[in-house]
């Protein structure tokens, strides 16, 4: 977080203009926001001053019904960055959103509706009045008593009759309407002479590009420019940034972004120490235009304020990784690459880094010995399971927790460290591995393991050890239900785990395995040896209830 959000408590706060108070305001907790906004008798100049990006994310929030006090005091410019994100589902305009959202702007009162209706892009009203009502007009050769019955139920001048497509929002499109037909009649009559008769394609196709144009204007890319930060980019190919992102008119920089910065991040302590105000500005709005395009890219609602969160916590958690990764060891050198380099390029250095790691766990699972099983990553154990289906999801995440904790919390990449750790996991899968292909030689017996959904790795192994230990036989033989009492005092804790131990060492070979392939193991034989603690050699188990077995 910037250095002079950190020194600004909120009595400070209360006491700043209302330019500087919309630039810092975003670093506090959205209701106290709202609350500090509303405590000013300068209310609306301070909601001016917010970017239009900070207004849309501080209503969603909040809650669009909660924030009806905040949607009084918005500018035109913020209404329609609101009504183009709401109001469209890719190139769709969604009519019952659009009323549910011009129902809001009634009930919020003042006078935001008349100068938005005032201000409105004539092609986005006509497109949307075509979807929500139904229009008429009476024939020349026909008397009004005449034509009143086949005539639509509504008329504001006996001349356009309509009917709402919407019967719940019937009043509210009424009212609507009537707003319309005081400010002009003659736009009134432009407008559903419009409905009746333009060519619906051609005034959404017009509809739509003001609306694309508007939200380009705000950093808000459409989906195939989004996936740009998906490209990889090698250290070579950095640009310099060669001026300042701002724009030349006066607009606050959208602060959402940098206000949710991790203070223990690299990029988080740069920032902190920053003294240069022109620069903290062109990272808001960097950092700002990069987390729309991970909304966009990643098909998030931008509407759901925990996928708004998600999508500026990725942002910041690669910013930081690829700027660790440019820095090296010099963590002195942050400032002076945040000066240089864009944010979108540190974004996709980290990018490549994590998909590289990714890649190398794909091709275990699609060419590798996970291959050989039906099911891939499915046949790992426990925590390998899920670390590896975190690690092949489209925005991998890497366990903070320490080994053998119960409960996982996982987290994006970070850090040059959440690579080499990932990078180890991988390393890990692959030296297990080894051992199942030097065990699985005689194909007539592990394929009927192969196919039983429930067989993981461990099982497998463990079923070979403890046939080693009962009969002394190299094999995946499944263990015999029935003689379980006889095999259980022959397969304790300690001796399983010499068993697996032998296994490892005799059957990995020579490639920098047995390291890794010891790794996996150890959890399971953890596992094994605390749930059987309770039970001795003439108090066996239930076998139904041992799962680190394969029985017949």
């Amino acid at each position: 977080m910037p250095a002079d959000i950190v020194r600004l408590d909120e009595k400070r706060l209360r006491k700043t203009g209302p330019a500087r108070l919309a630039r810092h305001i975003m670093g506090l907790p959205a209701k106290r926001r709202l609350e500090m906004i509303l405590e000013r008798p300068d209310a609306q100049a301070v909601v001016a001053g917010l970017d239009a990006n900070d207004f849309y994310h501080t209503l969603q929030e909040i809650g669009p019904d909660d924030a009806l006090p905040l949607l009084a005091l918005a500018s035109i410019e913020q209404v329609n960055h609101l009504f183009d994100i709401e109001w469209w589902r890719r190139d769709a305009l969604e009519p019952a959103k659009a009323l549910g959202w011009i129902d809001r702007l009634t009930r919020a009162g003042g006078t935001v509706l008349f100068q938005w209706l005032s201000n409105a892009d004539f092609e986005l009203l006509v497109s949307l009045f075509k979807q929500c009502i139904s229009v008429d007009t009476i024939p020349e050769d026909i008397d009004l008593l005449e034509a009143v019955e086949s005539l639509p139920p509504r008329t504001l001048d006996n001349h356009y009759f309509w009917e709402s497509r919407y019967p719940q929002y019937d009043d509210m499109i009424v009212q609507l309407l009537s707003v319309i037909f005081e400010i002009s009649y003659g736009f009134f009559q432009e407008l559903l002479n419009s409905v009746l008769y333009a060519p619906s394609p051609e005034v959404e196709e017009l509809a739509y590009d003001f609306h694309r144009a508007r939200l380009q204007d705000h950093g808000i890319p459409d989906y195939y420019d989004a996936l740009e930060i998906y490209k990889a980019i090698g250290a070579s190919q950095f640009a310099r940034k060669a001026a300042s992102l701002q724009t030349a008119e006066e607009r606050s920089a959208p602060g959402f972004a940098l206000a949710l910065l991790p203070p223990g991040d690299l990029f988080a302590k740069t920032v902190a120490g920053l003294e240069d105000p022109d620069l903290i500005e062109t990272l808001q709005w960097e950092t700002a235009a990069l987390a729309n395009k991970v909304i966009v890219a990643d098909r998030l609602s931008p509407g759901d304020s925990q996928a708004l969160r998600r999508a500026v916590d990725k942002t910041l958690a690669y910013v930081n990784l690829g700027l660790e990764l440019r820095c090296g060891a010099r963590a002195q050198r942050a400032e002076q690459i945040l000066r240089d380099n864009f944010l979108e390029h540190l974004f996709r250095l980290a990018q490549a880094e994590i998909a590289r790691v990714r890649g190398r766990l794909r091709a275990t699972v699609q060419g590798g010995w996970l291959a050989h099983w039906p099911g891939g990553i499915k046949r790992l154990d426990g925590e390998w399971f899920d670390a590896a289906e975190e690690l092949l999801t489209s925005t991998p995440e890497i366990s903070r927790n320490s080994q053998g904790e119960a409960s996982r919390l996982y987290d994006f990449f970070r850090t040059p460290s959440d690579l080499a750790r990932a990078d180890h996991f991988v390393d890990v899968i692959i030296g297990a591995g080894e051992l199942y292909l030097r065990l699985s030689g005689r194909e007539q017996e592990v394929e009927p393991l192969t196919g039983r959904e429930e067989v993981t790795l461990g099982m497998f192994v463990m079923t070979v050890a403890a046939n080693l230990l009962v009969c002394g036989e190299l094999s995946p033989r499944p263990l015999r239900q029935s003689s379980w009492p006889e095999i259980f005092p022959l397969v304790q804790p300690r001796a399983i785990s010499g068993a697996v131990r032998e296994l490892i060492e005799l059957h990995t070979g020579a490639t920098g395995a047995k390291e890794p392939a010891r790794e996996y193991f150890e959890p399971i034989l953890r596992d094994y040896e605390e749930e059987m603690r309770p039970f001795s050699w003439q108090n066996p188990p239930d076998s139904n209830l041992v799962r680190f077995f394969v029985f017949s």
